[in-house]
């Protein structure tokens, strides 16, 4: 699977509202998609505004297939479509082309119209982006999730909540710690708020305090896919090509710290974090 940005003309802000209520897009050309390949939907001024999944590959139109309500249906010459279930339509925040380009690998202006993201970290980014609730089949920390024919969905099930309660008792204790607030940006909307390991995932005894950082969901997804990193003096380390993005603010800063010395990160782990970057170039350390 893999993630594509499709671009909508500002002079047809309403095609993603027909998509999401006709269960599909059209294109011109064919276009490589697949189901199960993200979509995030582009419109020219304006940035993201929605999420969708492919639930099935690009085929060809004819007359069988429901007619669009595509303003210019007459005029496009369409002659290929996807179906599609929508994931969001409400961005949590809407990054300038450039910011997100950086972002996710794209290297194309938006004016290609259809974008391949193949970058998996750029794909989790895209995702990151909006607001999104916990699918039943979505992997879940400890590894990713199958289904085979004979299983006890039961045990899965059971196995399923007991890591969301772990989970969410994890984001309490940082929330508390670090007093509901980012601590990168300093953010207090508690929605878009996330409990982000230093150390991977391995279970429970991973979720503590000291094993984690309160993150934007944004942020967290960079610092899981080692594009943002904290040094040895607890400053804020972005990596060289987001530098000239919005991130690149944050290059240099201080880590806010919870208020208890008790519940500050593992420097420890800040340090592996850190040498799993490879961009990032140890500082001196301070006294």
């Amino acid at each position: 699977m893999t993630a594509w940005v499709l671009v909508i003309s500002k002079d047809y802000p309403d095609h993603w509202d027909f998509a999401q209520q006709d269960g599909f897009w059209d294109t011109r050309p064919r276009t490589k998609i697949e189901p199960g390949d993200d979509i995030f939907f582009w419109m020219s001024e304006t940035g993201l505004i929605g999420w969708a999944r492919a639930t099935s590959a690009t085929f060809k139109l004819n007359a069988t297939h429901p007619p669009a309500h595509w303003h210019d249906v007459a005029t496009g010459n369409y002659r290929w479509r996807f179906t599609l279930q929508t994931q969001s339509s409400t961005p949590l925040q809407t990054p300038r082309w450039k910011e997100l380009a950086a972002a996710t690998g794209i290297t194309v202006p938006a004016s290609n119209g259809r974008i391949e993201v193949k970058d998996p970290a750029g794909q989790t980014y895209l995702r990151a982006l909006f607001k999104q609730l916990l699918e039943p089949d979505q992997p879940l920390p400890g590894g990713p999730r199958t289904y085979q024919p004979g299983d006890d969905l039961r045990t899965f099930a059971q196995r399923d909540v007991a890591q969301r309660r772990g989970q969410a008792q994890f984001r309490d204790s940082l929330i508390d710690a670090y007093n509901g607030s980012c601590a990168i940006t300093g953010s207090t909307v508690l929605t878009v708020l996330e409990a982000a390991h230093i150390d991977r995932y391995h279970g429970d005894h991973t979720n503590h305090v000291n094993n984690g950082l309160l993150l934007r969901s944004d942020l967290h997804t960079l610092f899981d896919f080692q594009r943002i990193t904290v040094d040895e003096n607890l400053h804020v380390r972005v990596a060289p090509a987001l530098l000239e993005t919005e991130y690149g603010s944050h290059n240099g800063m201080p880590l806010k710290l919870p208020a208890d010395p008790n519940h500050h990160p593992d420097r420890d782990a800040l340090r592996r974090h850190r040498e799993s970057c490879s961009w990032a170039v140890p500082e001196p350390t301070k006294n």
